[in-house]
């Protein structure tokens, strides 16, 4: 899909108000994987990248499990949104999801060089969420993965005071996951903190707060490896 279209979907998704979470974008057929989907591929304007030996970002997150590998480091330029009961000084704002596009940031993390998290490159795919609790992320060359948290742990702190959302690790549910993707990392978050109260805000409106984030995607090697098997014996069979 190109990504003109996909991120169009992007700001027709943002704009619902009405449902209890962001709706989730209809994929047209060029979104939905094949049984073996290419894998996702990292290369920058000086070749191809290795992430096996890129670390993460210092957090305090359970570590990764075994048997995992570093695919794909994705960046998310979206809105988090909130709702309110109603517009008193006293309640707090209720989560209801995120809404991101993706761009593939894999060889600047892996380099050194990403400089600003929002990278200019074709979208890679969506983060959208199928209910209030499920994030959910459809990716070119990896297919849809639906997750739930983990563990979280508060953001490091802003020089300027600022604070951002939390950092995360989600784990992939069987349920409406297509990929080899078992576990998700958000990491170096910037913004998409909720207002601190609902006042003043309309209690039919979502309110929509800018955010960025690193999303680090974990695949089962062994996995990849049936599927390139069963690819590869497929192609022979033809």
């Amino acid at each position: 899909m190109r990504s003109t279209t996909l991120l169009a979907i992007f700001a027709l998704a943002v704009s619902v108000s009405a449902a209890p979470y962001v709706q989730r974008p209809v994929r047209g057929p060029t979104r939905r994987p094949s049984p073996f989907p290419p894998r996702q591929t990292n290369v920058s304007a000086g070749g191809s990248c290795d992430l096996s030996a890129t670390a993460q970002p210092a957090n305090t997150l359970p570590v990764v499990s075994s048997g995992l590998q570093l695919a794909l480091i994705a960046a998310g330029t979206g809105t988090q949104n909130y709702t309110c009961a109603n517009s008193s000084s006293t309640t707090l704002p209720v989560a209801i999801g995120a809404v991101a596009s993706l761009t593939n940031a894999s060889c600047a993390v892996a380099s050194g060089n990403l400089g600003s998290i929002n990278e200019d490159a074709a979208a890679i795919g969506m983060h959208f969420f199928v209910d209030s609790t499920t994030p959910d992320f459809d990716i070119i060359g990896l297919g849809n993965t639906e997750l739930k948290k983990n563990a979280a742990m508060t953001a490091p702190a802003e020089s300027d005071g600022s604070v951002d959302v939390p950092w995360l690790k989600l784990v992939a549910q069987t349920a409406g996951t297509t990929s080899a993707v078992k576990e998700v990392y958000r990491l170096v978050t910037k913004g998409g903190t909720a207002p601190a109260t609902c006042e003043g805000q309309d209690p039919a409106a979502v309110v929509q707060v800018d955010y960025q984030a690193q999303y680090w995607f974990y695949v089962s090697t062994a996995e990849v490896a049936a599927r390139r098997k069963r690819a590869a014996i497929k192609a022979r069979g033809n």
